[in-house]
């Protein structure tokens, strides 16, 4: 279990070329960083900062217990999860928490994915990638690598 664990947190696809981690590291930045522009225009606002009641609104119409929790919740998944993801640091989780807010907005908030819900299904798209690829030896999380326990050696003979 805690090697499963440490897989999922940590671990990336062993052996990638060179220019699959360039690649995943600039799905990686660029998807962080725009999911962080977009949410920060939302969560600080000039009038205050927090969800805006309309965001609050969406979020009730959609059938969510506790909408004005679940706003926060999907906002700071945006917005600390594309800092994680810029950084590559648990970019696994950070990418499927992201997955899971960008798939609710382009399937179950707009009617069909078109118009603003395209870019929530491209956001979508874009982190599932991240989720199943991991996030390439240009990251924190392959950093965190070189730091995890080796098995003991073995000390009987063959």
């Amino acid at each position: 279990m805690k090697r499963v664990l440490y897989q999922v947190l940590w671990g990336g696809i062993a052996g990638n070329a060179l220019s699959v981690d360039l690649a995943l590291a600039g799905l990686r930045v660029t998807t962080g960083v725009l999911l962080c522009l977009l949410s920060r225009n939302v969560l600080f606002r000039p009038e205050g900062w927090g969800p805006p009641p309309g965001f609050v609104d969406n979020v009730a119409a959609l059938g969510f217990p506790a909408p004005v929790g679940f706003a926060w919740l999907a906002l700071l998944s945006e917005f600390l999860g594309g800092l994680l993801l810029v950084a590559g640091l648990l970019t696994r989780p950070a990418a499927l928490l992201n997955a899971i807010t960008t798939g609710v907005a382009a399937f179950g908030h707009h009617d069909h994915p078109t118009g603003d819900g395209l870019s929530a299904l491209a956001f979508c798209v874009m982190t599932v990638t991240l989720v199943v690829a991991g996030p390439g030896r240009f990251s924190l999380d392959a950093l965190a690598r070189w730091f995890r326990p080796r098995p003991a050696a073995r000390t009987t003979p063959r």
